[in-house]
């Protein structure tokens, strides 16, 4: 586990604070993977809920899902919200 605050964005700080919160981990970073520090799919679905109602965007489990780095789900989640203004 990394733990990394030196942020890119605000969507990484979104993304990794929703995680840690989920997850009850403060350690978890930027550079992480979702599933190797403790996610799974309830937990995505969970995290996904938060993300939407922050973001406004729908569909965003399969999103996480697929983008299970912390830094690349950012990415996608940056690209969807891009997309959608």
């Amino acid at each position: 586990m990394t733990v990394d605050n030196g942020f890119r964005n605000p969507m990484d700080e979104l993304v990794v604070t929703n995680v840690r919160k989920l997850l009850g981990d403060q350690g978890i970073g930027i550079g992480d993977d979702f599933l190797a520090v403790g996610g799974n799919s309830i937990v995505a679905v969970r995290l996904a809920q938060a993300l939407r109602e922050e973001l406004g965007i729908a569909r965003i489990t399969g999103v996480v899902l697929k983008n299970p780095v912390l830094s690349d789900l950012s990415d996608a989640l940056s690209g969807l919200v891009d997309a959608a203004s």
